[in-house]
């Protein structure tokens, strides 16, 4: 699979993005996911190098980190795990986003709701940051979040893809996961080659100033029981 990963084509136009989604859509699959994720956990050199870059985002959700060549003109496949109960922090925690690459998603279990965006000079502000990760190796310990000023931004139509859907979305597009109440929700996640060096993040609760946080990388029995459950999850559900 990480050679399959590594040789993807390098330039985005239509036909890129139509074959990957096209393998987003076969990989998903559960007979060909459930037997890749479980080949993770149970080759052990392989379970501590996905463990070692794998880490609770601070958007409430898991990120597993399955396949990085570590060259940000490469591609990087991850899992990510929304699995309530969420506080009700949490669940009014604004996490709205852009990224710093374009990417595939395929939804494995549950229900992935968004909220999507689009600047505007007359719509509510918010506190724009340029979010830059920082990384020892292929881990991402902390990030780093540049205070740009306030932006106005105003909800477009909410999307909501079922398990089973892929879908495709650009750099530039504004949105937020809607954290699940009930439901684990998981999306198969194959990042594009990046973009530029930063996402830009929106809210109304991080200082106006610059600001880092810490990420702390799951340890191998902590990712073996993450994606166990998830296996068991996609076999059943699906």
């Amino acid at each position: 699979m990480h050679s399959v990963i590594e040789n993807l084509p390098k330039e985005m136009n239509e036909e890129t993005v139509a074959g990957n989604l096209a393998m987003m859509k076969a990989l998903s699959q559960p007979e060909v996911i459930a037997p890749i994720l479980t080949e993770a956990i149970e080759r052990d050199r392989l379970r501590k190098e996905i463990a070692d870059r794998s880490y609770r985002h601070v958007n409430h959700f898991d990120k597993i980190v399955l396949i990085d060549t570590g060259n940000s003109l490469g591609y990087r496949l991850t899992l990510h795990l929304w699995a309530p109960p969420y506080t009700e922090e949490e669940l009014n925690d604004e996490m709205i986003h852009d990224h710093r690459f374009s990417f595939w998603s395929s939804v494995l279990v549950g229900n992935l709701v968004s909220e999507n965006f689009t600047r505007t000079t007359d719509g509510p502000s918010f506190q724009e940051y340029r979010y830059f990760p920082e990384k020892i190796g292929l881990s991402t310990m902390s990030n780093f979040y540049e205070f740009m000023g306030e932006t106005g931004l105003t909800t477009t139509d909410p999307s909501r893809v079922p398990a089973g859907r892929s879908y495709f979305l650009l750099n530039e597009s504004i949105h937020r996961v809607l954290l699940p109440r009930t439901e684990t929700t998981c999306t198969l996640v194959l990042r594009s080659p990046r973009v530029r060096s930063y996402a830009n993040v929106f809210n109304t609760a991080y200082p106006r100033t610059d600001t880092t946080m810490n990420n702390v990388m799951f340890t191998p029995e902590q990712l073996s029981q993450k994606v166990s459950d998830l296996v068991a999850r996609i076999q059943t559900t699906r």
